[in-house]
């Protein structure tokens, strides 16, 4: 990012908005240099993504991969706080499409961030690899003496509720012939999984992998950007929000909050039993 004033440079003869992803004229519609016209039809949800975000149109192998991972994170159900308030959002009388934004408005570093993180430290280990000669595993093995002495999460291992996360496994049995064809490298899958033995020899206990580290593996796997993580997990998440929101929707509950209105169900930890004469605070006000 530059920093530049946006009117600083607008006056030195640049466009108030500049960008390379699409030249819209009147009839015209061309999307990173490709005619929307020859796009339509002929090219994938995902392919479009990524074309979009990248500037280059994945193969046809490499997309079903990639719309592969953007099925996978659909949906986890209303335990997912996105879906939650989403639902929670479709009973308050506002638009359907406030219900959306609110469930995507949810999504951030703690609820679908680990994707970013994730990719951000396989991009890392592969440049430290690269630069310094050194093997996967002693990098790995590095990264992690740090990562826990700083008493980071690493993220794409755990899961709150799976130790065997099915999504997890269809994933790499999809990228698997990718490797073995060569349309993929197959090396940040192998930096996903070093990170997940690497921690389980660590802590002497089983660790599991977790969608959000396969995802990101192979996110890294078709050179997409870290930093676009979140906006992808938004619109493949966005799908299981839209559907969960327009059920709510249908089953017509008003004010629906966070939990039902038992007592035991909030835990109240504050003081008890003030009163304002207590501490003299009583004063009389005239009108």
């Amino acid at each position: 990012m530059s920093n530049r004033s946006a009117l600083k440079s607008y006056k030195q003869g640049e466009g108030w908005w500049k960008t390379e992803i699409s030249q819209i004229e009147k009839n015209r519609v061309n999307i990173r240099g490709y005619n929307m016209e020859e796009l339509i039809g002929n090219v994938s949800y995902s392919q479009m993504l990524a074309l979009l975000l990248t500037g280059s149109i994945l193969t046809e192998k490499k997309a079903k991969l990639f719309e592969s991972v953007l099925v996978a994170g659909a949906d986890h159900g209303p335990r997912a706080p996105s879906i939650a308030a989403s639902r929670m959002a479709a009973t308050c009388g506002i638009s359907f499409n406030s219900a959306v934004a609110t469930g995507i408005n949810l999504l951030g570093d703690s609820h679908g961030g680990a994707t970013e993180k994730g990719m951000a430290l396989f991009y890392e280990t592969m440049t430290e690899v690269e630069e310094t000669g050194q093997t996967i595993n002693e990098v790995i093995d590095n990264k992690l003496e740090n990562l826990l002495e700083r008493k980071e999460k690493i993220p794409g291992i755990g899961h709150q509720l799976h130790d065997d996360d099915p999504r997890v496994h269809r994933l790499y049995k999809l990228a698997k012939p990718l490797v073995e064809e060569g349309e993929i490298s197959g090396d940040y899958l192998k930096i996903a999984e070093q990170f997940r033995k690497s921690l389980a020899g660590k802590k002497d206990r089983p660790i599991t992998m977790n969608i959000d580290g396969v995802a990101a593996a192979i996110q890294c796997e078709l050179g997409l950007p870290a930093e676009a993580a979140k906006g992808i997990f938004a619109l493949s998440r966005g799908m299981g929000i839209t559907a969960h929101a327009f059920e709510e929707l249908q089953q017509g509950a008003l004010v629906k909050g966070p939990g039902p209105n038992n007592e035991e169900f909030i835990q109240y930890t504050g003081v008890k039993n003030r009163k304002l004469e207590d501490k003299g605070e009583v004063r009389n006000y005239k009108l």
